[in-house]
């Protein structure tokens, strides 16, 4: 019987459920990390949960097959050490393979992906603390500034929308005196789209259908809250534009193919208002896997018919990776 370790912020430790403190937290361990570790305590497996990593790093020969939900760990670069672990130990693991978390996470990288993919993206720069953003523009505003590293959408509002260079330099100064590097776009007003996509054991990766997201929000920015769901103001929709989803899901291929080895991803595009052309924004190897994401609705809405279909499916992603 496989014995599997499922690594969450609020998953179950020593029996015990940990308490979130905020409203985001409680939204994430209600809707994501406690409904996964119910489907995987009903399995047929021996699942041991935690919310400690240290969990891995003692009893590591315990386990057979690792599955971290932790996005982040609260150091730099945080973000590959679970999977940098199981490599270390040669232990299977569900997920994306560290080189490729980290590709991914840079947004100037995976932004590179795509331009060597002819798939379109806004122009864009970067800069850090030690490097700032040149006196002059290399291309025409507005602007939108965020951190160049980490997912989810901490700390973006409607203050990272620039509608000049002077007040993108005074956003970038913002995030620099709390040691953050930045990447500086073009801003594209348009209508933000999620496109998830899973892998197979022995066929093609599976793409469901689109999802759009609007926001109340001034130029559309989604907050993380907004995210979360304990600020309104942001409207999912299931895309059913045949030819928009036909660009889109192309795109979403050609791409995921080149981010090998990963197990399921979300890559985002903004689809520009006025050309309707799909412009590349980023990827994300560790979204919301939660019952009200994106990610699971657009899988509703194709190939599966339950949430716990759809974690079983990723689940069997990383036995498939078990040496018999």
């Amino acid at each position: 019987m496989p014995r599997i370790l499922f690594l969450a912020q609020f998953a179950p430790t020593n029996g015990e459920k940990i308490i979130p403190t905020t409203p985001e937290e409680e939204f994430y361990a209600s809707t994501y990390h406690l409904p996964i570790w119910e489907i995987l305590s009903k399995s047929e497996y021996d699942v041991t949960s935690s919310s400690d990593v240290n969990e891995l790093i003692i009893n590591h020969a315990s386990y057979d097959l690792i599955w971290s939900v932790y996005n982040r760990l609260g150091f730099r670069n945080s973000e590959v050490f679970v999977q940098s672990v199981c490599e270390y130990y040669g232990i299977p693991y569900i997920g994306a393979a560290p080189n490729v978390r980290a590709m991914v996470e840079d947004k100037s990288l995976s932004k590179q992906l795509a331009e060597h993919l002819n798939i379109p993206t806004a122009p864009w720069v970067v800069a850090s603390p030690q490097y700032r953003l040149n006196a002059f523009p290399s291309f025409p505003g507005p602007y939108f500034v965020k951190p160049r590293f980490g997912s989810a959408s901490l700390g973006i509002d409607e203050t990272c929308l620039c509608e000049d260079w002077d007040h993108a330099q005074k956003k970038a100064n913002e995030y620099f005196d709390f040691g953050t590097e930045v990447i500086v776009e073009q801003y594209i007003d348009g209508t933000y789209y999620g496109v998830p996509v899973m892998n197979a054991v022995d066929c093609c990766p599976m793409i469901a259908l689109p999802h759009s997201q609007t926001s109340s929000k001034q130029g559309h920015i989604i907050t993380n809250a907004q995210k979360r769901f304990t600020e309104g103001g942001m409207t999912r929709f299931i895309s059913y534009d045949t030819s928009l989803n036909k660009i889109l899901t192309f795109y979403t291929a050609k791409y995921f193919l080149e981010m090998q080895p990963c197990d399921y991803a979300r890559l985002d595009f903004i689809v520009e208002e006025k050309t309707g052309i799909p412009h590349f924004l980023e990827v994300n190897t560790l979204m919301n896997l939660g019952q009200k994401s994106g990610f699971i609705a657009s899988f509703l809405e194709s190939q599966f018919k339950s949430y716990e279909s759809i974690i079983n499916y990723i689940i069997n992603l990383g036995l498939s990776k078990i040496r018999k």
